[in-house]
């Protein structure tokens, strides 16, 4: 029986850390001090406040292990679609933490990749350096099937370190979706959609699972994964909470309880306890520390649906579907409308089926967004208004574009967008460049 710890932060993180290593007989049962270098893989999808893993947990873990006697740390991710880790790693803190407590920042986004087949009978293109010191250890020979610390075998010991949030698509991001950072950008894009989403997740979780899992729960975050500053007066529930062990599937359907959530109700996980990838039964998992029966609400995983009064929506009554280009648009409108002040006046359509009244006086420049709508009705709308701006984004899910062009037609300037000197952002993106960068970046000019 696997054992999950919610240990209390109000007395401090050290002693919570303390706490979830303690039933495992403390952190250097756990982690062998053989020379190993420890990864840790927060969730750094973005730079904006509470879409990421709390910077404060973050340097609490990486004293903790230093404390521990631990020297080889490192820092691994690779951010959302249309942005890159570097420059995630430099707005949250990441890159000084990382300094202060010599941990190697290693941007999954940048450099050699090596293409992996995955469970679904997909492939993806992942990092070099993921596969050969993460992924490729599981393929050894000599380490027998992973059931919790003493079975770590290879260069190196992998901890996840996701955020306790809701998702819009997902239902809640938590150490199985964390590995969705392990595509390269463009990797990712054409299985997010309904039919595909959840089972790819299982999928990247069956390539290679942490050692130990540890999600930060200082706030939990509502109403999805990237919730805009200016709502977070709506979307932010102070928890106080971190939630640990070694099997991060019965870790993750811990919090997904905590968040309201039965792992019927979380595709991901629900497929990841039918492949035998851990324990997804919550009766048989020894949970300690803070009681489950203090966690009685249900926070809500959709959208506020704050977008901007003057934005068409023409919405095809077919495969709009909210795991794909459809809930990803309105994710990025409501961002740029919300904490960018960006303007209305224009339409976007997505999805398919679309009926013919549906597509009449169409007011200002037009979005068209995703594979679907292209082939239905691109030709169509660039006939009916050719006196119009339209902008197409073909492929499926494509973040960058799609962030792209929504911003040039709200007025928002790409550079504008990060809280740094837009020459220090430019250096930033110079620098990633010169390292291999892979991740997808609009201009930062639009």
């Amino acid at each position: 029986m696997p054992i999950v710890t919610i240990a209390d932060t109000i007395p401090g993180l050290k002693p919570a850390l303390e706490g979830i290593f303690t039933p495992h007989g403390g952190v250097e049962a756990v982690i062998p001090k053989n020379g190993t270098t420890i990864y840790v893989k927060p969730n750094g999808i973005h730079f904006t406040p509470h879409t990421h893993t709390d910077p404060a947990v973050l340097e609490a873990l990486l004293a903790y292990l230093r404390d521990h006697g631990y020297t080889r740390l490192a820092v691994m991710e690779s951010c959302t679609g249309g942005n890159f880790t570097r420059l995630v790693f430099k707005v949250t803190g990441y890159t000084d933490i990382c300094r202060r407590y010599e941990a190697e920042p290693i941007y999954l986004d940048e450099g050699p990749t090596v293409e992996v087949y995955l469970r679904d009978g997909t492939r993806a293109r992942v990092s070099r350096r993921l596969h050969d010191e993460i992924i490729q250890r599981d393929d050894d020979p000599s380490a027998s099937l992973k059931t919790g610390p003493s079975a770590i075998s290879g260069p190196g010991f992998y901890m996840s370190l996701p955020k306790l949030k809701t998702h819009s698509m997902g239902t809640v991001t938590l150490g199985v979706k964390n590995q969705q950072a392990f595509p390269v950008d463009a990797d990712r894009m054409e299985y997010h959609s309904h039919g595909t989403l959840h089972r790819r997740l299982a999928a990247l979780y069956a390539l290679t699972q942490p050692d130990f899992c540890i999600i930060e729960g200082l706030t939990a975050t509502a109403h999805g994964h990237f919730p805009p500053t200016a709502l977070l007066n709506e979307c932010l529930v102070p928890m106080n909470l971190l939630i640990g062990g070694p099997d991060t599937l019965a870790v993750d359907v811990v919090g997904a309880r905590v968040l309201g959530y039965s792992l019927e109700e979380v595709e991901h996980l629900r497929l990841c306890a039918e492949w035998g990838l851990g324990e997804g039964d919550i009766a048989r998992i020894d949970v300690r520390g803070v009681p489950l029966s203090r966690f009685t609400e249900r926070l809500p995983h959709k959208l506020l649906g704050r977008f901007h009064p003057d934005v068409r929506w023409v919405v095809g009554r077919t495969k709009a579907c909210v795991e794909g280009c459809r809930g990803n648009s309105e994710c990025i409108q409501e961002m740029l409308y919300n904490d960018y002040h960006g303007k209305g006046g224009w339409t976007l359509v997505c999805g398919s089926g679309f009926e013919e009244a549906g597509l009449d006086e169409l007011p200002g420049d037009i979005l068209i967004v995703g594979p679907c709508a292209c082939e239905e009705v691109g030709d169509l709308l660039a006939q009916r208004y050719p006196d119009r701006r339209i902008y197409r984004v073909e492929a499926h899910n494509d973040l960058m574009t799609n962030t792209r062009y929504q911003a040039r037609l709200m007025g928002v300037t790409p550079v504008m967008m990060v809280p740094l000197n837009p020459l220090v952002s430019a250096f930033t993106l110079l620098q990633a460049k010169l390292h291999g960068l892979t991740a997808r970046v609009p201009p930062l000019l639009g």
